[in-house]
Order: structure tokens, then C-alpha cells, then sequence
């Protein structure tokens, strides 16, 4: 493995050869404002360091991804004929970074737990949610809304099952005063539903 191929014991021509391709991707692999040195990123790949946190709801973890996509990066061009990471990620995911942000557990109780959680742009893919329904053995009820594209929807999974689905438009108030806000008042059904629109 790579963890007996440390950056000192490599080649010349192997270490400008990662290099080149570390300069070109650091940005994919490491984060947009890393500035480390690709000896120490490499040394760090080899002695397999774990993260000191990981993000709090990581859907790589509910469907794995692929390694030849991880290594294409967010933004590709390192392989030929694999999808960037982008273009895997909001196909399989439904969402361009799948992660669940903002996680809060708003509501528990002795057989249900209700968890908040934002996502970039759109809700994850039905996929993502199936799984969780599948791997726990539950029933689990989607609740999403996005203000920006005015949409909102529900979903129920039985053991995996998408069994009912409900989908619709937000509908918003007409505030007469000028320090009053929209809120939204319909679909119904979504109302008082979800932390926030989006």
C-alpha cells in the first residue's frame, strides 16, 4: 500500500508527476483554501490519518461512493470517462455536496426521533432517504420545502418503500406593512412541517 511509498522514498520524476496533478486538484482533494504542501499531503494519505471530524450528516455514508470518482474531483478532467464528483454527486445524491447541514434532532420520543437538516439547493434524491428507511428497519417521513425555486414536498418510506408521496408550490402571505415578512400559508400539508422554507 501507500503507506510504504512515503513522498521522500519516491522518485524525482514520481513526485513531480503527483505534484502536477496535486497543483491541478488541490482544490478537490484538499479544500478550496488549503494550502499545504503536497509532501505533507501525501505522507498524510500514506499514514491513512482519520479526520478529526467529519461532517455531521455525510450521505457518502448512507450510499457510498466511487473512488475513481473521488479521485476526478469536484470538478473533473483527471480521468478520462469518469462523471466529476459534481455530476456523480447530484445524480446519486440529488445534491451538488452530500452533506446534510444545520443538523439539529428538533423532536424524540420513546419510538420516533424528528432531525432538521439543510441541504444545498434541493432535497436529497429519494434514493438517499430509501436507504436509511431500509438499513433501520423504519418508517420515515421526508419533509422538504425550498424557497428559492418555491417548492415543497413529503415523502413516506416503509422499510425502504416509498409508499405515499405529496409534492407542491409554496404559496406566501402579502404583507401590508413594510417590516412585516412573507410567510408562508399553503400547501397546508407543509405548514409548521419543516424548521424553515429554504
Amino acid at each position: 500500500g501507500t503507506g510504504q511509498r512515503r513522498w521522500e522514498g519516491l522518485p524525482d520524476e514520481v513526485r513531480e508527476t503527483i505534484t502536477v496533478h496535486f497543483t491541478a486538484k488541490r482544490g478537490d482533494w484538499c479544500g478550496f483554501w488549503s494550502n499545504e504542501d503536497v509532501s505533507v499531503w501525501w505522507n498524510r494519505l500514506c499514514d491513512n490519518v482519520l479526520p478529526e471530524k467529519t461532517m455531521p450528516f455525510d450521505l457518502l455514508t448512507v450510499l457510498p461512493t466511487r473512488l475513481d470518482v473521488e479521485v476526478n474531483g469536484f470538478n473533473g478532467g483527471v480521468l478520462n470517462g469518469v462523471p466529476s464528483a459534481y455530476h456523480w454527486y447530484t445524480e446519486q445524491y440529488g445534491v451538488k455536496w452530500p452533506v446534510g447541514y444545520e443538523v439539529n434532532i428538533s423532536r424524540q420520543g420513546e419510538n420516533f426521533i424528528q432531525v432538521d437538516f439543510d441541504t444545498p439547493w434541493c432535497q436529497p434524491e429519494s434514493n438517499v432517504v430509501a436507504e436509511l428507511s431500509r438499513r433501520f428497519g423504519c418508517t420515515l417521513e421526508h419533509w422538504y420545502a425550498e424557497q428559492g425555486c418555491n417548492f415543497c414536498g413529503w415523502q413516506r418510506y416503509e422499510r425502504g418503500e416509498l409508499v405515499d408521496v405529496l409534492w407542491g408550490e409554496l404559496e406566501w402571505s402579502s404583507p401590508t406593512d413594510d417590516d412585516e415578512l412573507p410567510e408562508v400559508t399553503a400547501p397546508e400539508w407543509i405548514v409548521d412541517k419543516v424548521a424553515h422554507y429554504g
